[in-house]
């Protein structure tokens, strides 16, 4: 089924018509009857519904001189940093099998469009795609996408990036195609099976994972519930934008006129339409950066220096006078009340 979701980042669209350029298609062309602008998509601000992707896809599939390696293409230029904090969430949990029942949870923060569940048989896990409303004519594409996505994700979250026992399973039943596919990505793709689907050992699901961190993991779910609030929810206004900008950013230290070039608007609009909303950029930087930075002390029990770091101070005694100022106690005492 298709990811039912109004708009999102244009950002898998812009990657598309970038890797349609190697292919020797015009963008232009492959956002035909979108609606869309090819320089509408350089701005960061840019938004476009699923259905305009997907035809976006069907354009490209049809003009490309292969079917075989595309959504390969675009799957390999979506680097996990892309996927915002979906994507972190994802990074710090505890299992396999929690990353991927958050990456559902949260799907419609992503730039999925198939949906997905995943189901144990015997001792093989298969994250399954369903291509169920989509044009048949997509499906490759789609697969590929999906599977070079999830085949990044689940090498850096278990660390192995050479990890060989990994297949996908499709319903075409081209022999050329699947042969093509399995050597270009050098993984093994078995072909004419019931469904679309990136099968692994289950018994990785719950082995713990190196990148674990319980406080980011879950300050990072609080923000996923908010932002899937406001994208099933109204536009959000200007303070959400500013809040997103920065959470996705956090490791970062960040200026307003940066999130202003983002934002696609000058230092001056964003300063008075966050006023018109009764806040400021100082003061909502300073609670994303603050918040994170309790909850790490407090649950983790991390070292200041390293708190520091994380949410985006390059001088640990910069971020103490700031924390001391919110909290009214040292970083240090907080870390210290842990212990006890």
């Amino acid at each position: 089924m298709i990811i039912e979701v109004s708009m999102r980042p244009a950002t898998s669209l812009k990657l598309l018509c970038d890797v349609a350029v190697e292919f020797g298609v015009d963008p232009n062309a492959c956002l035909e009857n979108t609606g869309i602008d090819i320089n509408e998509l350089n701005t960061p601000t840019a938004q476009s519904s699923i259905r305009q992707e997907i035809q976006a896809i069907e354009n490209f599939v049809r003009l490309a001189p292969t079917t075989v390696g595309l959504g390969v293409a675009v799957g390999e230029r979506m680097h996990v940093h892309a996927f915002g904090i979906w994507g972190f969430a994802i990074l710090t949990s505890p299992t396999l099998r929690s990353a991927i029942n958050t990456s559902i949870e949260y799907v419609k923060l992503s730039f999925v469009i198939a949906d997905m569940v995943l189901k144990e048989r015997g001792t093989t896990a298969r994250l399954e795609f369903d291509m169920t409303g989509l044009p048949a004519t997509t499906h490759r594409f789609i697969l590929e996408r999906h599977c070079v996505v999830a085949m990044t994700f689940i090498k850096e979250l278990i660390q192995e990036q050479d990890f060989q026992d990994l297949k996908i399973e499709t319903i075409d039943d081209d022999p050329a195609y699947v042969q093509s596919l399995s050597m270009l990505i050098g993984t093994q793709v078995v072909g004419t099976m019931p469904g679309h689907a990136l099968t692994f050992p289950s018994v990785i699901l719950d082995d713990p994972l190196p990148k674990s961190d319980p406080a980011t993991l879950q300050y990072c779910l609080d923000q996923c519930k908010a932002q899937l609030e406001q994208v099933v929810g109204a536009l959000s206004p200007w303070s959400q934008k500013v809040h997103n900008m920065v959470v996705d950013n956090i490791g970062s230290e960040q200026k307003i006129h940066e999130v202003a070039d983002k934002l696609a608007v000058t230092e001056r609009t964003l300063r008075r339409r966050l006023a018109d909303e009764g806040t400021s950029f100082r003061d909502l930087y300073t609670n994303v950066r603050m918040t994170l930075a309790h909850e790490l002390l407090d649950v983790t029990g991390l070292n200041v220096e390293t708190v520091a770091w994380r949410v985006g101070y390059s001088e640990p005694a910069s971020f103490v006078r700031a924390f001391s100022k919110k909290f009214g106690k040292t970083p240090g005492e907080i870390r210290k009340a842990k212990k006890l």
